[in-house]
C-alpha cells in the first residue's frame, strides 16, 4: 500500500514538474521569446509606443526575429534590442531600424534594414525613426477636419451671412428683370429684332422691284462712255505733249518766242522806260509837250 502511495505521489509530483515547464516555455514562446542563444541588434528611438518585448522583427516584410528587450536609458533615447536570423541578414553600419504600426489594435513591429557594408560592429546602436500608423494618419485627419470646421464657423459669422442673402437677392432681381418679357432687356431685344425684320422684308421688296437687265444696260452703257472719255483724255494728252514738245524745239509762233531770248531783253527794256515815263509824268505833269501838225 505504502508502494503504490509513493508510486501516486511521484507521478503527481512528476505531472506538476511537466505542467510547471511546459507553462514556462508556453510563456516564453507566447512572449516571442528566442531559444538559445541567437545574436542581437540595439537600436536606439525616441518613442517606442506601445511596442512590447516580443513584438515582430522584420526585413523585407518577413519576420526574422523578435524584440528582446525594451531599455529606458534617459527619456528621448529608450534602446531596444533584437534577435535576428544570422543566416538571413547579416547586420552592416549602415543599418537602420523603423517602428511601425500593424494590424487595427495598435500593435507595433520593427522594420530592419540591414544596408550594405562591413558587418556591424559589436555593441554598436543603430538609430531608429518612428513612422505613423493608421491611427496616427487618422487622428491628423481629424484634427484638420476640426481645425478647417472651426475656421468654417469663424467666417461663417452673422454679418457674412445677412451680406450673402443680401447677395442672394439681388441676384434673385437681377434674374427676374432679365427674365421679364414686357419690362426687361428682353422686350427692347425682341422689338430690336422686329425692327430689323422689318428693314429685311424692305430690302428684300426693294431689290426685288429692281430691273437687273435695265441696271446691266445701264452700267455697260456708263462703263462704255467711261472708257470712250479715257481714250479721248488720252488723245488730247498726246497733242498737248506734241505742242510742248515743239515749243521747247522753237518751233512755231509761241516756239520762237519761248526760244527768243532778245524778245525777252526788250521787254523788260520797254517796261522800264514806261515805268520811267509814268514816274516823270506823275513828277512833272507841265513838262510834257504836244506838237499839231496839220496836213
Amino acid at each position: 500500500m505504502k508502494l503504490n502511495s509513493y508510486y501516486k505521489e511521484a507521478t503527481v509530483g512528476l505531472i506538476v514538474l511537466l505542467g510547471l515547464v511546459l507553462f514556462i516555455f508556453g510563456t516564453m514562446w507566447l512572449g516571442g521569446r528566442a531559444w538559445g542563444n541567437p545574436p542581437t541588434v540595439t537600436a536606439a528611438f525616441s518613442d517606442i509606443q506601445t511596442l512590447k518585448e516580443g513584438s515582430p522583427v522584420r526585413v523585407s516584410g518577413a519576420v526574422i526575429g523578435s524584440v528582446e528587450a525594451i531599455e529606458l536609458e534617459r527619456p528621448g533615447r529608450v534602446l531596444v534590442t533584437m534577435t535576428y536570423d544570422s543566416d538571413l541578414i547579416t547586420p552592416t553600419a549602415g543599418a537602420t531600424a523603423t517602428l511601425i504600426g500593424i494590424g487595427m489594435l495598435g500593435d507595433m513591429a520593427i522594420d530592419l534594414d540591414p544596408g550594405a557594408g562591413a558587418p556591424l560592429a559589436e555593441g554598436t546602436v543603430i538609430s531608429g525613426t518612428v513612422t505613423k500608423g493608421i491611427f496616427d494618419s487618422a487622428a491628423d485627419l481629424v484634427d484638420q477636419a476640426s481645425t478647417t470646421m472651426t475656421s468654417v464657423s469663424a467666417m461663417m459669422d452673422t454679418a457674412l451671412v445677412t451680406d450673402l442673402r443680401r447677395t442672394l437677392a439681388s441676384s434673385e432681381r437681377l434674374l427676374a428683370y432679365l427674365a421679364d418679357s414686357r419690362n426687361g432687356p428682353t422686350a427692347e431685344v425682341n422689338e430690336t429684332m422686329r425692327a430689323l425684320q422689318g428693314v429685311s422684308v424692305r430690302l428684300d421688296s426693294t431689290l426685288g422691284a429692281v430691273d437687273a437687265r435695265a441696271l446691266g444696260a445701264r452700267l455697260d452703257s456708263t462703263l462704255r462712255s467711261t472708257d470712250q472719255l479715257a481714250t479721248q483724255l488720252a488723245a488730247s494728252s498726246a497733242q498737248v505733249d506734241s505742242i510742248l514738245s515743239a515749243i521747247r524745239r522753237g518751233e512755231g509762233t509761241l516756239g520762237k518766242l519761248a526760244a527768243d531770248s532778245g524778245l525777252y531783253v526788250d521787254l523788260r527794256r520797254t517796261l522800264q522806260a514806261t515805268s520811267d515815263l509814268i514816274d516823270e509824268i506823275a513828277k512833272n505833269p507841265g513838262k510834257i509837250g504836244v506838237t499839231v501838225k496839220l496836213f
